[in-house]
């Protein structure tokens, strides 16, 4: 491993991934002649500080994907392994195959394909000084908080949200220690589970463009963004 290669990177796809209505997960619906996951995996091979990628997966795709990702030809590739019933735990099954020689770790979603390598890079700096670190956009739209009811609860200043994004990188021995201590507790990213530990996350910011494709109508916005 190169010299300032300390990172390994988890592209989490292990999701089944059928929100949109049809057969194929959408991990592996195409974007301008590639699939999502394909656009993912390119960003971290050109991250010069990742060092190694691995591709958390169906279980039921490894072995296919194994032999799809032959014919890519990425370098830093390492390893498919299953995901499973969670994030949380696809997360911890990811972290099985990182080499110990990496000191960090960036958790991405396989369906953000348009980050950008320099943004990557941004969010490994700062978990470098602080030892996590998450990209993030800050809202444009004014955030309510509801009750239970149904009813606005209140109304936090706008410069204080941010949308969270992937990556989101910590050292790995902190990732490892926060999924061991939370593998029952119910989060939606794996930052919740750092921030339990008393740890404070740094905030980067990242484009907005660094959207999640859950719907139809986002795969639409990222082939016009991929095309631009």
């Amino acid at each position: 491993m190169k010299r300032n290669r300390d990172t390994a990177a988890i592209i989490v796809a292990g999701g089944k991934g059928l929100r949109f209505g049809g057969k194929v997960r959408k991990q592996y619906l195409h974007l301008n002649g590639r699939p999502i996951v394909w656009w993912s995996l390119r960003a971290f091979e050109k991250s010069p500080s990742v060092g190694a990628i691995v591709l958390v997966a169906p279980g039921e795709d490894v072995q296919r994907l194994r032999l799809k990702i032959r014919g890519w030809k990425f370098r830093k590739f390492l390893a498919v392994v299953a995901g499973g019933a969670t994030r949380a735990d696809s997360v911890r099954e990811g972290l099985s195959a990182v080499p110990e020689s990496c000191r960090y770790v960036a958790v991405h979603d396989a369906v953000r394909p348009l980050v950008k390598p320099e943004t990557i890079e941004r969010v490994i700096q700062a978990a470098r000084r602080s030892k996590a670190a998450l990209a993030a956009c800050p809202s444009k739209d004014t955030v309510k908080l509801a009750n239970g009811g149904g009813y606005i609860h209140s109304t936090p200043s706008r410069d204080k949200v941010w949308l969270a994004q992937t990556p989101q990188v910590f050292e790995r021995r902190l990732l490892k220690r926060a999924s061991r201590n939370g593998k029952n507790a119910s989060v939606t990213d794996d930052a919740m589970l750092v921030e339990r530990l008393g740890v404070k996350v740094k905030l980067v910011e990242s484009p907005a463009d660094n959207i999640k494709i859950t719907r139809p109508i986002d795969l639409e916005l990222a082939k016009c963004i991929a095309s631009a």
